[in-house]
């Protein structure tokens, strides 16, 4: 009976034991660790872009529409992102020199300053330009151009063109034996004989210029040139005997 007791006791005490120690132990949690932050370097790539700055070009002076009361015009030029060197140096990025035309009078230097003279009254173009050291142009062009207006005392002389004749000769006359020109023009007469008409060693022809003087198979043509100041008269002679040949009529243009 006691021995019963005694094993049932002990019995109840381990299940007891067993019990709590089953209510005791956990699952221990699973620690998740966050990412170290501060350890993970982040590394930015900056890209620096070099923006190119094309050259500039500016007629400072004279402006576009002026209008200049002297024969002289000066042009001033300005330039940025551009270096000026003397013409024909070696050909480089970003260096060069001008090139400037007044209507068609064109100069070329590495001066800031040009001048043309003797510019008549009336309405002009100006344009400058930027270019390389061997005189090609910027790609993309670099050109600018204005207008101005000039009153000038100027004139230019211009000269007279002579009215130029072929006549031909021989013993027998001129071909043709009249010519017409205005007063106060010039005239040019080139002669040219026919050798197998010419029966003695040549011709003279004589008039308002030096005596012409024409040997057989010589070299021709030959020319007289005057000032028409009235109806001319053209003689030709045979040389030595002097015998008068034909006359060359040259009237006066009405």
């Amino acid at each position: 009976m006691y021995n019963k007791y005694f094993l049932g006791t002990i019995i109840l005490s381990l299940f007891l034991i067993l019990a709590c120690t089953q209510q005791s132990v956990k699952q221990p949690a699973l620690k998740v660790s966050a990412p170290d932050v501060d350890k993970e370097k982040v590394i930015e790539k900056t890209i620096v872009t070099e923006t190119k700055v094309n050259p500039a070009l500016k007629i400072v002076s004279p402006n576009d529409g002026d209008l200049i009361k002297n024969s002289k015009v000066t042009v001033e030029l300005q330039t940025e992102n551009f270096k000026l060197v003397p013409v024909g140096d070696p050909v480089k990025e970003g260096e060069g020199h001008f090139h400037v035309w007044l209507d068609s009078d064109k100069k070329i230097s590495d001066e800031r300053t040009f001048t043309f003279d003797n510019i008549v009254s009336g309405k002009h173009t100006i344009t400058a330009e930027l270019l390389k050291s061997d005189h090609s142009s910027l790609i993309p062009r670099v050109t600018q151009t204005i207008t101005i207006n000039v009153e000038s005392d100027f004139v230019p002389k211009v000269e007279q063109k002579a009215n130029e004749f072929t006549v031909e000769a021989d013993d027998n006359g001129f071909y043709p034996n009249k010519l017409q020109v205005k007063i106060g023009e010039k005239v040019k007469i080139n002669f040219k004989f026919r050798d197998a008409s010419i029966y003695f060693a040549g011709l003279d022809i004589k008039g308002h210029f030096p005596d012409i003087k024409y040997k057989l198979k010589g070299q021709q043509p030959l020319t007289a040139e005057f000032t028409m100041k009235g109806e001319t008269k053209i003689t030709s002679y045979w040389p030595s005997s002097g015998v008068k040949k034909a006359d060359l009529i040259v009237e006066v243009e009405k």
